[in-house]
């Protein structure tokens, strides 16, 4: 069965529609091509009713009842991958600025020839010239540059089988007009605009177009000289260029072509000045073969799998949409705080409901929101109800990526692949103030401005704020599916990975205290098909709960090089496919996302969140000093059956504040939780170590791949379960095999200063970064012989007792603010916050209760869990049938 494509060349003046028949993903015929004038001055909705009216024209005239798909040939700026308007200020389809043109002309078809937005696709007007004409002459294997000259100058560049946009020859993006030429750029003397004003000028005539010059005055002797220099320009901005790419042909298009003799002489002549021979083709058939160009990508897309067709990468379960029945017998990978019944809502069709109540909406959200498939769903419903929506998209706002480059890039670490430091500046910087004014709600229906910083726009409006959490956006990352802030294209991993850490997130999380009072629906987006949704007075309400009961964060794990067996085998409803787990992220809040459950639904928001709700009753005396950062974390460094960590120390208070912008560094403990045979960790310097030894030899070892005796450097201790070693800033450390360490630590977490790392790669099979020069800028050679015994083992004290309970108090390094405590308990011991949070784990026994106020709460083995300030006193449980301990940790009192 054949299919039918819809293909629209977008002029200023005037739009050609066809209609393109393919068979077997093979194109068989274009059918006839309708051109009717437009205004592209007028109003965004009259302009897109009349894109539509087109395809009705062409579908009615051929007797087509339905659609495969719509392409559209459009002129820039526009951002073609998502479908948005960006033209401004150029007197032609200024309305259109901001507006997602695929999502709103997929809401605006008739049902008859309805396709999804994903049928629906964009391309550049001069690559659309450049695809057809590849499609239609043949040249899959040729390099091509074609060239369209109207009112302004259009260019495209084809080779190995595609559009290219850099490399050999190509400037950036492929285009032309902007190049530089002469006292300006080459579309100020390469256009009709050109040869109009110089004729003019010259004349002191009026002229409009090209055909009235050669109509008026074809034997003008200032019509020769206008097309001499016009066709002298032409060649003379080509020579380098083909001279350079070297393409076998050039074809010519748009409405020029029509006059090519009479610049065809002078052309010609001076083209010979070329070091590289092409043939020159010149087409009157500009606007068919654009059409044809415009539906090519959506014919491959039926004939090549997509780029990426999973939107994650992970071999990790996505969050459930609900609740299993039941409590879990063991460690409970998705633990929720419980909500009253009705508080929490599924699915597009009921958020569309609450939308159509509306006239218009503001939708915001964090940074790797999957945006397009968002929309998309929305639409159905919409489209189903017969509610016509308009869809602004708030990145058309962007300032230019190469300004946003500029600011950012200080604040990149330049080429560290790990360490950046911290902006300062706010989501607003990256925002052109005039094209936030102009995203305006005029047209009829429900007019919808979305994405991420839309409430900068400052509409009258509710607000919707899509919230996806921190593991869910670096498994996008990793899958090539989401930018950074302002970008148009995915970057590798890592460096995106750096870009959310030191620019990203941090504007982004200051944007979302500033509109936590404003929000009126937050939802849940990870499951991109089975979004959950609370309204904001519920929202904020369960927050404020929360801040005065036990609660968990959502643990999330990762596979290592050094990573072992204990948590693979300990704790189920994890992948069994990954190699091993090295880590799970217990508590590391700034990546950890809380789980909210009412009738057993799910809805998971960032940590962040809770602090900007109540971080002064979660912190209670530590508020005043950490602010709305959470100042501890717990984690696990799982090596049970693996390999050692690498070799390593964490900067000093002073560095992490110069270079990096954290408010305090990384001093760490490890909490021995299990630990196998032979199990150590290696901890402070021998007493006889020479630096400047010890540095030679890493060196060494990192330019030429040899091993370093570790032992004769750094000592090793005996590692048993319960054994706490301390870790103070600068101190030389890592954990060998064969332990399982729940790591006690302040909250930064990646300011790890690899020395070392037994000649291992990554998982990958790459090489694993090191800073060995930063390391030894830390390093307290001083930590070092019996003065490690003393200082950086941990001292377990009993300070408190009962019938059947203990308190011990185990010691910290005088660098370290907080506190660790070990709760022993039979049955039921109560305890009282004194102002402090309390971060605890239950380090030995099956099963407890953790009761705060009137709630109660289960808690198993090697859960972690968090007791706020604000309430006051908490009761643990006990279970199990033997004794059961926690661990427990605080801000100090003089620290806070």
């Amino acid at each position: 069965m054949n299919k039918y494509y819809a293909g629209l060349d977008i002029g200023g003046s005037h739009i050609s529609a066809g209609l393109i028949e393919v068979s077997d993903k093979q194109v068989v015929s274009q059918l006839s091509v309708h051109t009717q004038l437009i205004n592209s001055g007028d109003k965004a909705e009259l302009i897109l009713e009349g894109w539509l009216k087109s395809i009705e024209v062409i579908c009615r005239n051929n007797d087509i009842q339905s659609l495969d798909g719509i392409g559209f040939a459009m002129p820039g700026p526009f951002q073609y991958e998502k479908g948005i308007a960006t033209i401004e200020s150029l007197h032609k389809y200024d309305h259109l600025f901001g507006i997602n043109c695929r999502a709103t002309i997929a809401a605006y078809l008739n049902s008859q020839l309805a396709v999804q937005a994903n049928q629906i696709n964009f391309v550049n007007d001069a690559h659309g010239f450049l695809l057809g004409s590849v499609q239609a002459n043949g040249w899959e294997k040729e390099k091509v540059l074609a060239i369209t000259i109207g009112t302004g100058l259009g260019g495209g560049f084809f080779a190995e089988g595609q559009v290219v946009t850099e490399g050999q020859g190509v400037p950036k993006g492929g285009f032309l007009y902007y190049l530089p030429f002469k006292e300006g750029i080459a579309e100020d003397y390469i256009s009709t605009r050109w040869l109009l004003n110089r004729f003019n000028s010259l004349k002191g005539s009026t002229l409009q177009n090209v055909k009235q010059l050669v109509d008026y005055y074809p034997s003008d002797a200032l019509t020769y000289q206008v097309f001499y220099e016009f066709g002298t320009n032409l060649a003379e901005f080509l020579i380098p260029i083909i001279d350079s790419f070297e393409p076998t042909h050039i074809i010519f298009g748009g409405n020029i072509v029509k006059a090519y003799e009479y610049f065809k002489e002078p052309f010609q002549q001076t083209l010979k000045q070329t070091t590289y021979t092409c043939q020159i083709h010149m087409t009157e058939h500009t606007s068919q073969l654009a059409i044809l160009g415009a539906v090519q990508p959506l014919i491959q897309k039926e004939s090549k799998q997509l780029r990426n067709p999973h939107f994650r990468e992970t071999l990790q379960p996505l969050l459930p949409l609900e609740k299993s029945p039941g409590s879990p017998q063991g460690y409970d990978i998705y633990p929720t705080f419980k909500l009253e019944p009705g508080s929490i809502h599924t699915g597009f069709e009921s958020l569309a409901n609450w939308i159509i109540t509306q006239e218009k909406v503001i939708i915001d959200g964090y940074g790797g929101v999957l945006w397009e498939q968002f929309i998309n769903n929305l639409n159905k419903q919409f489209f189903h109800k017969g509610i016509r929506v308009n869809w602004l998209c708030v990145d058309a706002a962007w300032k230019d990526e190469k300004e946003i480059s500029q600011f950012v890039e200080p604040y990149l670490g330049a080429d560290d692949p790990i360490f950046g430091k911290l902006y300062p500046g706010e989501l607003s910087i990256f925002f052109d103030p005039e094209r936030l004014k102009k995203l305006k709600p005029e047209m009829a229906g429900i007019n919808i401005l979305y994405g991420c910083g839309a409430a900068l726009a400052r509409w009258k409006a509710p607000l919707i704020y899509l919230d996806v959490p921190k593991n869910e956006i670096q498994f996008r990352s990793r899958a090539g599916n989401v930018c950074n802030i302002g970008a148009l294209q995915p970057i590798k991993p890592g460096a995106q990975y750096k870009r959310f850490y030191f620019v990203d997130w941090v504007v982004l999380n200051k944007h979302k205290q500033q509109i936590l009072p404003s929000i009126d629906v937050v939802v849940d987006e990870q499951r991109i098909e089975e979004i959950t949704w609370m309204r904001g007075d519920d929202f904020r309400n369960a927050m404020q709960s929360m801040t005065h009961h036990m609660f968990r964060v959502r643990p999330w794990f990762e596979p290592g090089v050094w990573g072992g067996k204990w948590i693979k085998d300990r704790i189920e409803g994890l992948s069994k496919d990954v190699v091993n787990y090295a880590w799970s992220f217990e508590l590391i809040v700034p990546e950890n996302g809380i789980i909210l459950e009412s009738d057993r639904r799910l809805l998971e928001v960032s940590f962040d969140f809770l602090m900007y709700a109540g971080h002064d009753s979660v912190l209670g005396k530590a508020a005043k000093r950490f602010n709305y950062e959470f100042p501890i974390r717990f984690d696990f460094l799982d090596t049970i059956d693996g390999g050692n960590l690498s070799l390593q120390c964490h900067p000093t208070t002073k560095f992490i504040k110069e270079h990096f912008g954290e408010n305090f560094t990384q001093d760490e403990t490890y909490y021995i939780l299990d630990a196998g045979e032979e199990a150590k960790v290696y901890l402070g310097f021998q007493e006889n170590i020479d630096q400047v030894e010890f540095k030679a030899k890493l060196e060494d070892s990192f330019q030429n791949n040899t091993p370093v005796e570790v032992e004769n450097y750094v000592q090793t201790f005996p590692a048993h379960k319960h054994d706490l070693f301390l870790i103070p800033s600068g101190t030389v450390h890592c954990s060998g095999k064969n332990t399982m360490v729940l790591e006690i630590s302040a909250t930064p977490y990646i300011y790890t200063f690899k020395m070392y790392d037994w000649l291992r790669l990554d998982l990958k099979g790459l090489p694993r970064p090191l800073n060995i020069d930063r390391a030894f800028q830390n390093l307290n050679f001083e930590r070092k012989g019996e003065k490690v015994q003393e200082e950086l083992l941990s001292r377990q004290e009993v300070i408190k007792q009962g019938t059947d309970w203990q308190l011990l108090s185990l010691s910290t390094h005088p660098e370290h603010f907080y506190a660790i405590h070990r709760i022993e308990f039979d049955s039921t011991v109560e305890i009282a916050t004194e102002g402090h949070c309390h971060i605890l784990s239950l380090v030995e026994g099956s099963t407890i209760t953790v009761r705060t106020g009137t709630l109660e709460q289960t808690i198993h083995y090697a859960e972690t869990f968090v007791v706020p300030a604000a309430a006051g006193t908490y009761f643990l449980i006990n279970q199990g049938n033997s004794r059961a301990k926690v661990v427990k940790a605080f801000v100090k009192d003089d620290h806070c």
